[in-house]
This record gives C-alpha cells, sequence and structure tokens, in this order.
C-alpha cells in the first residue's frame, strides 16, 4: 500500500499524517504519476486549516495541486505519453502529497527542467496565463498586478511583459528589484497606492494576485470592476468583480507554453526551497509563521 500525506481533519497543522493510502487507478484520459515533488500552494494551507469548507473535501483528504514525477500507468483514451515519461501535472482534484497521483492535465518535463521547479509550476502558471487572458490584455496596455511578488505574479508578470503590455508591480519592498528584473514598474503597497499608480499613468486592467484588500483601490484604478480579476479576494462579488476560479478551460495550454519558456531560461519561478513529504505537517507549520518568504516544494526519493 503506498503512502500519503492524509488530512485527518480540519485544524493546525497536525492533522496532517504520512498514512497508507489505497493505489488509485487512472479513469479515462488520465495518467498515474509516481510522484517526485508536490508544491506546496496558499490554498492548501486555507483547505487544511477549514477557511475554505465551501470545498468538498473527502475523507483523510491528499492536499496539493501540483506535482512531477514519471507516468506510472496509463488510462484508456490516453495518446502521446507512455510509462515512464517525465511529467508535471495540474491536480484540479488534490493529490499530489503523495506516493502517487491522478492527473487528468499534464505535459512533459523536459531534461533541463529540475523535478523541483516542475512542481513548483502548474498551478501558478495555469492562473497566471487563465486570469490574463480573461482580461483579454494586449500590446500597448496598462496592467496593474497586485501581489507581483508571488508566485503567481511573478509568472503573470513576465508572461504580459512578453506580449509588450506595461506592467506596474504592486510589491512589498523585499520585492522592488525582482519587479524591475522582470521588466515592470514597481509601486510599493500601502497607503495612497492608489496616487502612486496614476502617477505612473493610467490602467486599463488589475489582476490581484495578492489576496485580498485590494479591491477597492483595484476598482478606482480601472474605473470600473469590469476589466478588474481576483484570484482569491472573498470580497468580489461585492465590488461587481470577476473571481477566477481554476478550471480545465482556464487556460488549456499554460502547462506547455511556461514549461518551454522554464526549460529555455526565458522563466523565473519563485525562490524556493524543498522538505521531505513527510515532513509536510512543518512545511504547513513554516508557511503559516510568515517568516519564511520562499515557496516550500515537498519531495520524495
Amino acid at each position: 500500500m503506498p503512502n500519503a500525506v492524509v488530512m485527518t481533519g480540519y485544524g493546525p497543522p497536525e492533522v496532517l499524517k504520512w498514512a497508507g493510502v489505497p493505489l488509485a487507478e487512472p479513469g479515462e484520459g488520465q495518467i498515474r504519476i509516481k510522484v517526485k515533488a508536490a508544491g506546496i500552494g496558499p490554498t492548501d494551507l486555507a483547505l487544511r486549516a477549514g477557511y475554505l469548507k465551501a470545498i468538498p473535501l473527502p475523507p483523510n483528504a491528499v492536499l496539493g495541486f501540483e506535482a512531477a514525477g514519471t507516468v506510472d500507468a496509463v488510462g484508456p483514451g490516453v495518446t502521446g505519453t507512455s510509462i515512464g515519461d517525465a511529467v508535471a501535472a495540474l491536480l484540479f482534484s488534490l493529490g499530489g502529497y503523495a506516493e502517487y497521483a491522478v492527473a487528468s492535465i499534464w505535459t512533459r518535463k523536459p531534461e533541463t527542467v529540475s523535478w523541483i521547479d516542475a512542481a513548483a509550476l502548474p498551478s501558478s502558471a495555469e492562473a497566471a496565463a487563465g486570469v490574463l487572458r480573461q482580461l483579454d490584455v494586449r500590446s500597448g496596455e496598462t496592467l496593474l498586478l497586485l501581489g507581483g511578488g508571488g508566485s503567481v505574479g511573478i509568472i503573470a508578470t513576465q508572461l504580459a511583459v512578453a506580449r509588450g503590455v506595461t506592467v506596474i508591480s504592486a510589491v512589498g519592498e523585499r520585492d522592488e528589484t525582482l519587479a524591475r528584473e522582470l521588466g515592470a514598474t514597481p509601486v510599493r503597497y500601502g497607503a495612497d497606492v492608489v496616487g502612486r499608480v496614476r502617477a505612473l499613468g493610467a490602467v486599463d486592467a488589475v489582476f490581484d494576485a495578492a489576496g485580498e484588500g485590494g479591491l477597492a483601490d483595484a476598482v478606482a484604478l480601472a474605473g470600473g470592476p469590469k476589466r478588474v480579476i481576483t484570484l482569491s479576494d472573498p470580497a468580489a462579488a461585492d465590488f461587481g468583480v470577476t473571481l477566477s476560479e481554476p478550471t480545465p478551460d482556464r487556460a488549456p495550454g499554460a502547462l506547455d507554453e511556461t514549461i518551454a519558456l522554464l526549460a529555455d531560461g526565458r522563466l523565473r519561478l519563485r525562490a524556493h526551497k524543498s522538505m521531505p513529504m513527510q515532513q509536510a505537517a512543518e512545511a504547513h507549520r513554516q508557511l503559516e509563521s510568515g517568516n519564511v518568504h520562499e515557496r516550500i516544494i515537498l519531495t520524495l526519493n
């Protein structure tokens, strides 16, 4: 019986336990992956803590929206992928914190991309590409990005700049240099961010990858809610703003596009470190402490 990090209930990191689980079989159009690495995202922490109970979880749920590993089994209808292939996968149904995961969306991992980078890419890349697509930002336009120093914001900045979009990136002091290196103009979060952005010129659209609390400013700067999209602010409906949620059709080609850029050295990811998957509870604890400013990727030997 393989092992996984199971969520024994809602609560503190201690609810995450390394335990035996049944070996899942891939269904129609699915593959099973022998996991080498799995990313931890903010949504994982919120799900575990019970802040997102609107998203139903089965008993002993296994968290993790992204993983990388080798194909271990292929389900009916799968073509172009064989057992032994190295892949990075987006797991809309979760399951990444495990020795084996079943995926419906994946891309081939180039040899030049490490397992850790491959596991850090899928969720952030899909969200970045998906929201840019929904906002329909085009060359010559100006995009305000809230949360430009986060995993999604870093990728979104690079994709937008490459398309000829002018990016204004709202960041904290520690990320100002990074924003400039990625081709954006940084502005500091905090009081009168609206004034600082307006001093740079008009904004055509706003991508809120920061979390919550920025929508009033975003709507004011965009001249209304029509071209403002947030990834997670629960106040979205109050402001008439679109809350973008991950769906298979939000950015269907995102993994293929971004892993090719990563392999060519044309895409940077947020800084990250790795920890053994068996230490998932400690990884969650560190991320919630606020003292860790890099991503944590869980690894298996």
